[in-house]
């Protein structure tokens, strides 16, 4: 079914209904993402019950029954021999418990990404963390020349954004997509409040930007190299 026809239509007329006063909307919008599980549009479903959350606050039956079909969409998902890593083996979470990955996935901001486009770019503030679902991005920095020097590549299972989110600091380096992707975006507060009850992630976080350090000072030393 193509979501411009099919559930993208439905999110978009109910959401409409919704800001009229149609209460009823709610269930559409439900129905929506049923629709959208079914075409294994997993983002799709996330944005969208993120509306809910944000509108329906207190129904908590609403959202448990949400998360439940989500996270079974998910599971299936996994099972296919070419299914994408999930969120549940990115190093990053080792150790934190499964039914709290499954909330998580209710609040994270799942974002599509075309090829070529810049998540973040070097200098911008930052206030979120990325993880890679699908799709291959690359990091680099402003050479001394002003020309570009790659970093790194990262694909699914890596997470970047970290420093900025963690030290308050301006993005040290850019990250753009080499191919269409897939990104789960954690704000502060979110990764605050998992680092919190899970120590384990600020290791998993130490060893991430201590061999992103080793492979910027390398290839920087590369350039040099090659430009002497």
């Amino acid at each position: 079914m193509n979501a411009d026809r099919g559930y993208g239509l439905i999110f978009k007329r109910a959401g409409e209904r919704w800001l009229e006063g149609d209460a009823s909307a709610i269930g559409d919008f439900e129905r929506g993402i049923t629709l959208a599980l079914e075409e294994g549009d997993i983002a799709a479903a996330l944005s969208a019950h993120q509306k809910l959350l944000v509108w329906k606050p207190g129904d908590v039956e609403l959202h448990r029954r949400v998360a439940h079909a989500i996270a079974a969409a998910r599971d299936l998902a996994e099972q296919a021999p070419d299914a994408p890593k999930s969120i549940a083996q990115m190093p990053l979470f080792s150790g934190v418990p499964r039914e709290e990955l499954t909330s998580l996935l209710t609040v994270v901001a799942p974002i599509k990404v075309s090829r070529g486009s810049a998540v973040v770019r070097e200098g911008e503030a930052g206030d979120s963390l990325f993880l890679i679902v699908l799709g291959t991005l690359q990091v680099s920095t402003r050479g001394a020349d002003g020309a570009d020097v790659e970093l790194a590549r990262l694909g699914p299972g890596d997470f970047f954004g970290e420093v900025a989110l963690l030290t308050r600091r301006p993005r040290t380096a850019t990250v753009a997509a080499l191919t269409e992707a897939e990104l789960l975006r954690l704000d502060h507060a979110t990764v605050d409040r998992l680092r919190q009850r899970h120590p384990r992630i600020d290791a998993s976080l130490s060893e991430f930007h201590r061999r992103r350090a080793e492979h910027t000072v390398e290839a920087l030393i590369e350039r040099m190299r090659r430009s002497g």
